[in-house]
């Protein structure tokens, strides 16, 4: 066999290995998107759903293979469109604007809460205290210990934010609320992984019920991931007419079957809706972050009740934690008879 022939028969070889990949990689996440009661089956299919988002790397895995197998003479033609696919697929992907942390000016009765995974309570304290400091009304955070909640008391942070609920805990399970303004529980999930709660607070005149949520990790079981997240549709499910905000880590992303079920019947939707413009909502992952591997999952969240509106939230990198915080701000909804 000539040196061109066998040049030409691995070019073919890679062209049905990247084609066949492709295919079977796209055709997997389409069956995950398309068909959610697969997530509750196994944390593997869960966390593989994560990838959702990612469906375009496939497709384009699969048309690079496509173009390595056709002849010549339609080789620069597909090239061409695989171009094109790049560039429209990967486009909601891009990093959006950089989002600043300088709080906006705001209709009275605007709510502005900070939502933070601690991790263990590792979250550094002065940047969370800087970071409140910017017209924050409430700061939502999971994950709180014992450790961290004695680094509130020495940090002042409590001073500033004086009310509060919720538990600290040796482990992730620990979920607490602090507020500027009096704060009072409202409800409780039982029975669940880590702590999730429902206060009142008052604002400006303006009463919100404010959740913090910390569902149950893909690692943890199907079961109680999905338990979880049941829980908290049951908890919030009375006050959906009210001024309702829930923050904190879902543990899953929009495409997930339980995140799916809570906005299901339009009571819930997220601020962070597709279709907000680039870097508005489209891909904003917030998990894992300062790790080897990039973060690819946007699995923490601001939900709002049909009353409620606001702006996408901003996205922060807090150290000592490995997801991003949220940055909130919402208002009620405006009639058109107001």
């Amino acid at each position: 066999m000539s040196e061109a022939r066998r040049g030409v028969t691995a070019l073919r070889g890679t062209g049905w290995v990247l084609l066949v990949l492709g295919v079977l990689g796209t055709a997997a996440l389409l069956v995950l998107r398309q068909v959610t009661v697969i997530h509750t089956w196994h944390e593997y299919l869960i966390a593989a759903a994560s990838f959702i988002p990612l469906l375009w790397l496939p497709l384009l895995v699969a048309a690079l293979g496509l173009v390595l197998l056709l002849r010549a003479r339609w080789r620069l033609l597909a090239a061409a469109l695989t171009l094109v696919l790049a560039a429209v697929t990967a486009w909601p992907m891009l990093p959006g604007p950089e989002q600043s942390d300088t709080p906006q000016i705001a209709p009275e009765g605007t709510l502005t809460v900070l939502s933070s995974n601690i991790e263990y309570g590792g979250a550094d304290i002065d940047e969370i205290t800087r970071l409140a400091e910017q017209g924050v009304d409430a700061i939502a955070l999971q994950e709180v210990t014992p450790e961290f909640e004695e680094a509130l008391e020495t940090s002042g942070l409590l001073e500033a934010f004086p009310h509060h609920v919720g538990t600290a805990r040796d482990d992730a399970g620990g979920t607490m609320l602090l507020s500027r303004t009096a704060v009072e529980l409202v409800d409780s999930t039982e029975g669940t992984v880590f702590d999730n709660l429902l206060a009142t607070t008052t604002v400006d005149g303006t009463l919100w019920h404010l959740g913090v949520i910390h569902t149950a990790p893909p690692q943890m079981g199907a079961e109680s991931w999905t338990a979880d997240a049941a829980a908290v549709g049951e908890m919030v499910a009375p006050y959906a007419e009210e001024n309702l905000l829930l923050v904190g880590d879902f543990n899953a992303i929009a495409q997930h079957r339980t995140m799916r079920e809570l906005t299901a019947d339009g009571s819930l939707r997220s601020l962070a809706a597709p279709g907000r413009g680039r870097g508005e909502g489209l891909w904003e992952p917030t998990w894992p972050v300062g790790r080897s591997v990039p973060p690819f999952a946007r699995i923490d969240h601001a939900l709002v009740g049909a009353g409620v509106e606001g702006p996408v939230p901003s996205y922060l990198t807090i150290p000592g934690t490995d997801h991003k915080a949220l940055r909130v701000q919402v208002s009620p909804a405006v009639t058109d008879g107001d």
